[in-house]
């Protein structure tokens, strides 16, 4: 079986990008990240004998010299120009069984991405267009799961807003955009003297235990166990320092209910979502704070001690197979 790795910023992706975009990415801790999950993936892949795995790498990353590019199983496919991006992943999509491809959401790279993949014929693992895009944005995501009545925070308009006491805390944060990059937490009073920027949500911050589970989507959805998030408040901004690599055990049971009320909304998908949520004091605080319609940093944390290969536990969902 073939399969095609790739993800946007060490597969050459950014080469297609806008300059704009691009000056603005390569700022960003995504490109950090990006390499980690890519990484990860082609480490988690090579433990299945059973794949032939292509990968995209960026020759900027400037790692075709370690050792699992130099597998029998291992095809790398350097990148240097948005042409050459576009026409290997034309060529090596269509060759491939299966297609898991990573990318934020910010711009709409992963709609994008993922609809350039089936445009092409590609068997991509990945939610659907339409799920991609209402997970993509973070007011169409409290649309949702408002809808299905699966708890999140509400957003504030300006009457509620005027109302909150001064101590108050929310949270302001773009309506696209990829984890906690330009998320802001303020009192109230300090919000007063600060003009949103448009496509801004305001809610309340939710206190509590700040927990990612991973779900990897196809015929029989499996819940993955669910991981401590590192989330800090620094000089009035969220920030994400990664996932504990312990298990979030005292909280699992709460998290895992609170995730299996999520999985119908991405009926037919297949590939892997990942579910952020905070814990809160008792189970009637515990809210969904947002959905990632791809692959998440949680995947480097579960598949370093899963027992078997998590790429060849997504194939097999999507395939139908039953999972061992």
């Amino acid at each position: 079986m073939r399969i095609l790795l790739l993800e946007f910023f060490s597969s050459g992706g950014i080469y297609s990008d806008t300059v704009s975009a691009r000056n603005n990415h390569e700022r960003s801790t995504l490109v950090d990240e990006g390499w980690q999950m890519l990484q990860a993936l082609l480490q988690d892949a090579i433990r299945s004998d059973r794949l032939h795995i292509d990968v995209l790498l960026d020759k900027a990353c400037d790692h075709q010299s370690d050792d699992v590019f130099s597998l029998a199983n291992v095809s790398c496919h350097p990148i240097s120009n948005a042409d050459q991006f576009t026409q290997q992943l034309s060529r090596l999509a269509v060759l491939a069984d299966y297609v898991i491809a990573v990318a934020p959401e910010t711009g709409n790279l992963l709609g994008q991405l993922a609809e350039q993949l089936r445009k092409c014929g590609a068997n991509v693992l990945l939610p659907s267009a339409e799920q991609i895009c209402w997970s993509s944005s973070k007011f169409q995501t409290y649309q949702k799961l408002t809808e299905h009545k699966v708890p999140t925070p509400g957003i504030l308009n300006p009457k509620e807003l005027a109302l909150l006491n001064e101590d108050a805390l929310v949270v302001v944060k773009p309506e696209f955009g990829a984890g906690c990059i330009d998320t802001n937490v303020l009192t109230a009073s300090e919000l007063s003297s600060v003009v949103p920027k448009p496509d801004t949500l305001i809610q309340l911050y939710h206190n509590g235990i700040n927990v990612s589970v991973s779900v990897i989507t196809g015929a029989a959805p499996v819940i993955m166990q669910p991981l401590y998030q590192q989330i800090k408040i620094v000089d009035q901004s969220l920030r994400f320092m990664g996932v504990e690599n312990d298990v979030a055990t005292q909280h699992a049971e709460r998290a895992t209910r609170l995730a299996q009320r999520c999985i119908p909304l991405f009926s037919g998908a297949t590939g892997w979502i990942g579910i952020d949520m905070v814990i809160g004091e008792s189970p009637t605080d515990d809210m969904v704070i947002e959905i990632n319609p791809r692959l998440t940093t949680s995947f480097c944390t579960l598949s370093k001690s899963a027992d078997t290969s998590l790429v060849g536990m997504m194939i097999d969902n999507a395939a139908g197979r039953e999972l061992k």
